[in-house]
């Protein structure tokens, strides 16, 4: 008894001197506007500091303040526009460092100027058709992607051009466009109010009533032709029945009776 109790106090102590390793984790980015490129080029200074950005909550709404204001101005702004803009933004300020390495902002180290850059650089209704033209095979684009691009209200360009015939649309069940393509086969032909009242007034009758219809019109042919094809087939199929192969049995009655002829009771 005492051997087990020993062994389990040494075992105990072995276990409190083994070394403990720390463990490593990664801390994933809070949000994309404190995105730093930490990649660089071969030929880059490595022992150059690298730049912190700061995860301030006030100064990334500042930028995100700032992002909004170039993507509306839709053209460079200076460290100086952009002050008037947001009065915290400095030459060595934390907004102009994320925004130096924001990858939907451009900047222009020679003019000090900043420039947002969208996903789709459509301005104008007919840059978008241009677009829409320029793609291969005739595909289309998702209405919701023109969000990022120079179209502050795409959503009434898109429905613009749907009611002028210049793009077709794929639609949800509520009638908005999902994704649009360029019309290649625009018609202008205007069609006169009466002719749209009529058709619309137009009911297609049921199935018997429309049989109905169609006879008193002449308008009999396919249904000749499909009682046509259904005798054909009626015939196949009795000539299939008739080819069927048959085997006699009890051949070991001989001429005593004729088992090919249907039985006749005898009349005594």
């Amino acid at each position: 008894m005492s051997d087990l109790i020993a062994g389990r106090k040494g075992f105990s102590k072995a276990i409190a001197n083994q070394p403990v390793y720390q463990q490593k984790r990664i801390h994933a980015i809070s949000t994309q506007l404190s995105t730093y490129r930490e990649r660089q080029p071969a030929n880059e200074d490595t022992n150059k500091p690298k730049v912190t950005l700061s995860s301030d909550s006030g100064v990334l709404t500042r930028v995100h303040q700032i992002i909004d204001f170039l993507k509306k101005s839709q053209r460079p702004c200076t460290v100086d526009e952009i002050r008037l803009h947001v009065s915290e933004f400095t030459d060595d300020g934390p907004e102009f460092r994320h925004l130096s390495n924001n990858a939907k902002v451009i900047y222009n180290q020679r003019d000090n100027a900043f420039a947002y850059k969208p996903e789709y650089n459509i301005r104008t209704a007919e840059e978008l058709l241009d677009y829409l033209r320029a793609i291969p095979d005739g595909g289309g684009l998702e209405v919701k992607k023109l969000s990022d691009s120079y179209l502050s209200e795409y959503s009434k360009v898109v429905a613009d051009l749907r009611k002028r015939h210049l793009v077709l649309a794929t639609t949800d069940n509520d009638d908005r466009p999902k994704y649009i393509y360029y019309n290649h086969m625009v018609i202008d032909q205007e069609v006169d109010e009466e002719l749209k009242t009529n058709w619309d007034r137009m009911v297609v009758p049921d199935e018997p009533e429309l049989g109905r219809e169609m006879k008193r019109a002449g308008l009999g042919q396919a249904r000749v032709e499909m009682r046509e094809v259904k005798e054909q087939k009626d015939v196949k199929k009795a000539k299939k029945a008739s080819s069927r192969k048959t085997k006699l049995t009890n051949t070991h009655l001989g001429d005593l009776i004729d088992l090919t002829k249907d039985y006749v009771p005898d009349s005594r």
